[in-house]
């Protein structure tokens, strides 16, 4: 019986609700991915750990889980992996890179040959690093996959900042933190650079609007629940509703009440998928009143039952 999608957090760092899946201490020789760990200090802003390492413990299948607060990106040398994010599946190879936002619920099914990087920071120490371009925060919230592979046999920007990465992570050189946390903002920003985006002009947004609609994201994530009118977030974030409507729809392409019944649904659909918690159980779960309620906003945003979409998706 599944009452709940796994929580997992960072650096076997636990609490009540969740179990420890985030990077442990360990080195390697960096022309090797696989090699046997070591301890080392860990940089405590963001761990890196080579795919094998975590994966083969599980034969190869990370089951579906999220992490509340964790960014991660994950980079394929060598083999192949099927992705799940949330009810979406897609193949991943050679020289890709996805981006798992947090709270993304996702796993994956690696070739016995893959190998590759995962590399995990909070999202607080990402909006530390990206401070002087937030713009490009709005890119990275999305979960997307980045082909990193250049025409020609040049060697791709990303590709060469992960070596050099990985070189640094596992060295004792002076200046070692300081090098990571520039290489590192440096390949996120090649990241977002290249994550395809249909409305242009989300990224000549004005910086303090993207800052308000990150304020607007993070109360949503702590209050969905609890069905707050959008009066509460806009008195939280201090404008009007309008205004927040206006932000929402520059920024996201939605309705700032659109964001709110997205994140119910997203938080449905993990639910229905991953749990065989019941109908109304979930429907309290989400704050609706009864299961009634919550079956009809259900229908009416999926075009399906929920009882149906759960049959469809497992």
């Amino acid at each position: 019986m599944r009452n709940s999608i796994p929580i997992y957090k960072l650096y076997g760092e636990r609490d009540a609700n969740a179990r420890t899946a985030g990077g442990l201490d360990a080195t390697r020789d960096p022309g090797n991915s696989t090699a046997e760990p070591q301890p080392i200090t860990e940089p405590e802003f963001f761990h890196l750990e080579s795919i094998p390492e975590r994966s083969r413990l599980h034969d190869w299948h990370i089951k579906p889980h999220r992490h509340t607060n964790l960014f991660q990106l994950l980079y394929i040398t060598r083999g192949q992996a099927n992705i799940s994010f949330d009810d979406q599946q897609f193949p991943m190879h050679v020289g890709q890179l996805i981006t798992v936002p947090p709270g993304t619920v996702h796993g994956f099914k690696f070739s016995d040959d893959i190998d590759g990087w995962v590399i995990s920071l909070t999202d607080y120490h990402l909006g530390q690093i990206l401070a002087p371009a937030p713009k490009l925060l709005a890119r990275l919230d999305q979960a997307v996959c980045v082909d990193t592979r250049t025409p020609s046999d040049q060697q791709a920007p990303m590709d060469f900042l992960i070596k050099q990465l990985v070189l640094e992570y596992y060295s004792h050189k002076t200046g070692r933190l300081f090098a990571l946390r520039h290489i590192l903002g440096l390949l996120l920003l090649d990241i977002g650079r290249n994550i395809p985006s249909s409305d242009a002009a989300r990224l000549s947004r004005q910086e303090q609007k993207t800052g308000k609609f990150r304020k607007f994201q993070s109360l949503v994530e702590s209050f969905y629940k609890q069905h707050k009118p959008l009066e509460f977030y806009a008195r939280e974030i201090g404008i009007t509703t309008t205004q927040l409507n206006r932000i929402a729809k520059d920024i996201y392409g939605m309705t700032a009440s659109e964001v709110v019944q997205n994140r119910l649904m997203l938080e449905a659909k993990r639910t229905l998928i991953y749990t065989d918690i019941a109908v109304q159980q979930i429907a309290g779960e989400l704050g609706f009143r009864d299961a009634g309620y919550f079956s009809r906003f259900f229908a009416k945003h999926a075009d399906m039952p929920p009882a149906e979409f759960r049959r469809d998706h497992r």
